[in-house]
């Protein structure tokens, strides 16, 4: 949501979905020091953010996004051999992060207005856990991010000026048609 230009509120969404192999460090006697685990991470992040405009252009602008959220995080370990038992826990995740943006907003290509609806978003920033339930593995950390983004407040605008035109149209059409 954009206000008075100057900023924007939002809802933000994360997915991680990562596989790694380590060696067991364990005492357990039906382990050995050699057995390898792999361990599935997988993290469903969402968030609300606040950023407010550093600088604004017609083909690009940047930000400054702060925001914080709430989680789960799903860790599965295994041992590769098989020999051991899943070990899966699902639990609790606060984060809260900064970071800058930037907005890549192209122009309307070929006379065609809806290009300029669509662009790229680049984000980087650091990302700190407030709250966690699973104290074993750490999710601070630098983070980047690059994706497609639609620009509601040009459709907006796009549309009020279509509106205005529509309308003008219409009232020069009465115009001929009373003389």
């Amino acid at each position: 949501m954009l206000i008075n230009d100057k900023y924007k509120l939002g809802i933000g969404g994360y997915f991680m979905n990562q596989y790694t192999e380590e060696g067991m460090a364990t005492t357990d006697l039906t382990r050995t020091a050699t057995d390898q685990e792999i361990i599935h991470k997988q993290l469903f992040l969402g968030t609300i953010y606040y950023e407010p405009y550093l600088l604004r252009r017609n083909l690009w602008e940047t930000s400054l996004v702060i925001e914080t959220g709430y989680g789960r995080t799903v860790n599965t370990v295994t041992s590769k051999t098989g020999n051991a038992a899943a070990d899966k826990q699902n639990t609790i995740l606060i984060p809260a992060g900064i970071g800058l943006s930037v907005n890549i907003k192209p122009p309307a290509f070929f006379k065609i207005e809806c290009f300029r609806w669509i662009g790229i978003n680049l984000m980087t920033g650091y990302r700190a856990v407030l709250y966690q339930q699973d104290k074993r593995y750490q999710y601070n950390g630098a983070y980047w991010s690059i994706s497609g983004a639609i620009f509601l407040d040009r459709v907006f605008d796009d549309f009020h000026v279509w509106k205005k035109q529509r309308d003008i149209a219409r009232a020069n059409k009465m115009i001929q048609l009373s003389y």
